[in-house]
């Protein structure tokens, strides 16, 4: 299915290429598109979600611990997060999150690292692309089992929502996941 879409795009690509005349290629034409067609594939390689109001586009979002909606996501453990977006060449530089477990109609914030993310903690940065950052969430040991939404939110430095969105979750137990806590021997 996904090779009958990548297709249809090439198509599409080739016959613009073709019927553009040449103060069209020289222009730029061909270079627009290929940007469009770089963005959709990476759109199509995306886990799926819910956009909630981004300022941004979100062109590719992948979660550790996901392969398929509902994300599955264990308690005591961190799931990091990778985000490509296109910030429209206003070089962000600097992202505030807000991450929220909603389970039953019920809010809790999540803890999340690094926060803010700025530039010189290495979690945001332009590649080929686009803008991209990454962070990691603490799936807390206290919450229930059970379904929901996990919401993310970024603003950027003069606190307008640039990002948001939205994936459903299943939060489950799992014994051998938990992360250990250190022991701390003492001596006397």
């Amino acid at each position: 299915m996904k090779a009958v879409y990548y297709l249809k795009i090439l198509l599409s690509f080739l016959i613009l290429a073709i019927t553009a005349g040449p103060n069209q290629v020289a222009g730029g034409t061909i270079a627009k598109y290929a940007e469009e067609v770089r963005k959709k594939i990476l759109m199509a390689r995306s886990l799926p979600f819910q956009d909630c109001g981004s300022r941004y586009l979100i062109l590719y979002l992948k979660i550790s611990s996901c392969s398929e909606i509902p994300c599955t996501m264990y308690r005591g453990t961190t799931v990091h997060v990778d985000v490509i977006f296109d910030d429209d060449d206003n070089n962000t530089t600097f992202l505030k999150h807000e991450v929220q477990w909603i389970l039953n109609s019920i809010k809790t914030d999540a803890h999340i690292t690094p926060d803010p993310c700025e530039g010189d903690e290495e979690c945001i940065s332009t590649d080929n692309d686009g803008k991209s950052y990454w962070a990691s969430v603490l799936v807390n040991s206290t919450l229930p089992t059970i379904t929901g939404t996990m919401k993310w939110e970024a603003v950027n430095q003069y606190f307008q929502k640039v990002l948001c969105f939205k994936v459903p979750i299943t939060i489950k137990s799992c014994q051998k996941c938990r992360q250990t806590e250190p022991t701390i021997n003492v001596h006397i």
